[in-house]
């Protein structure tokens, strides 16, 4: 018998190489099964995150900004001295609004927020 058949009868009916072989294949079939998980995973973690950043763009862009009002109070000598006519009058070009409290003062808002640093800084 040649020695190549010799060799191939004995690895065929050696138990121990069975038993080598077959451990092989079921730790290289755990670790596939764990790198295709992972992989997976990173797969839908970046398909999420993806996801979310796209609709946190989308509601950033569809979502309307609120003006801040700025309520200023007029200071105490110049109401009196000044009509409501009047006051509007000094701002024509400006948005601004009267507004009567509760208490029966008087307040100017300035729906824009720089106008009121701009324009109250004098008074």
């Amino acid at each position: 018998m040649k020695p190549e058949k010799r060799h191939l009868i004995e690895t065929l009916m050696d138990q121990e190489e069975v038993a080598r072989r077959a451990a092989t294949l079921l730790g290289a079939g755990r670790i596939l099964r764990r790198r295709r998980w992972r992989r997976a995973a990173w797969r839908s973690v970046a398909g999420m995150a993806i996801l979310a950043l796209a609709t946190l763009s989308i509601q950033k862009m569809t979502e309307p900004r609120p003006r801040p009002l700025i309520a200023v109070a007029l200071p105490q000598e110049r109401t009196g001295s000044l009509t409501d006519a009047e006051l509007l009058a000094m701002f024509p070009q400006i948005p601004v609004g009267l507004v009567t409290l509760e208490n029966g003062k008087k307040r100017l808002i300035f729906p824009r927020p720089g106008d009121e640093q701009r324009f109250m800084a004098r008074y």
